[in-house]
């Protein structure tokens, strides 16, 4: 057993059951007002002799109350022990908000220097459960005048996923593929990206799936430097392949929105 190991744990966040904000918040109310209650009854005792041998009682009191006031505020802010609706919210929170800023920042300087891209998070039609595409995934449309695409990316807690979708003629085009773009996801393999090619034919569409996972050390949903890292990683890669299908005349838009196959 390692030192680490050896190391008593006294408190840790991994450890606290999550509790709504509104719950915290009452408890807390209760102890900060039993803390208070009880240090100045003490004060008072010291003005009535008869009281004095129940101030040390009094003062435990306050201090376990205090205690406690300590631990629920440390339950207040930890992050690291998430209920499933919230990393539900952080989920979306992650595909919504922060996978859409950073691919907003793209620039294709082949079509246009000195501007961004234009994203959009695609939604599915109303009454369809979740709202965007499949179960833990959003599809994104990139657009800049003439040139437009789309792509998806999942986040399965701590497993990231990004999907890219090429028109094709033949299932021959695989091997080119893969040869055009084996210095984006061959970079991208140095950060623990997985690549696949993978031919199909949908709804008579010729397509290639291009789809990379990676498995993060730490659970992303919990931990904001982690989100920084994947979801600046994801534009860079996703800004790579489009300059490289710009420069190869590769079709990255299909009528089939991309997906897990």
């Amino acid at each position: 057993m390692s030192e680490e190991e050896q190391k008593p744990k006294y408190l840790d966040a991994k450890q606290v059951v999550y509790l709504p904000k509104w719950a915290r918040f009452g408890i807390m109310a209760i102890l900060a007002l039993l803390a208070t209650a009880a240090c100045i009854t003490a004060i008072s005792f010291l003005f009535w002799p008869e009281h004095r041998e129940e101030i040390t009682a009094v003062l435990s009191i306050a201090q376990t109350a205090a205690g406690g006031f300590a631990v629920v505020l440390f339950v207040l802010f930890a992050e690291r022990q998430l209920s499933t609706k919230r990393l539900h919210d952080k989920t979306d929170e992650f595909l919504e908000k922060q996978v859409l800023e950073s691919l907003s920042k793209i620039e294709i300087p082949q079509i246009k220097r000195g501007q961004t891209v234009n994203v959009n998070v695609l939604k599915r039609e109303d009454g369809i459960h979740g709202g965007r595409k499949d179960i833990y995934g959003a599809n994104y449309h990139i657009f800049m005048e003439q040139f437009q695409m789309r792509f998806w990316v999942g986040i399965n807690v701590k497993r990231l996923s990004t999907i890219y979708f090429v028109k094709v003629d033949s299932e021959q085009q695989v091997d080119e593929l893969a040869r055009i773009f084996r210095f984006t996801f061959g970079g991208a393999a140095k950060v623990g990206y997985e690549t696949n090619f993978e031919y199909a034919e949908i709804d008579g569409e010729k397509i290639v799936s291009i789809w990379s996972t990676a498995m993060a050390d730490n659970a992303i949903l919990g931990n904001p430097a982690e989100q920084l890292f994947w979801v600046q990683d994801i534009a860079m890669m996703t800004q790579s392949v489009i300059r490289t299908a710009v420069r190869h005349n590769i079709r990255l838009y299909t009528n089939t929105e991309p997906g897990p196959l």
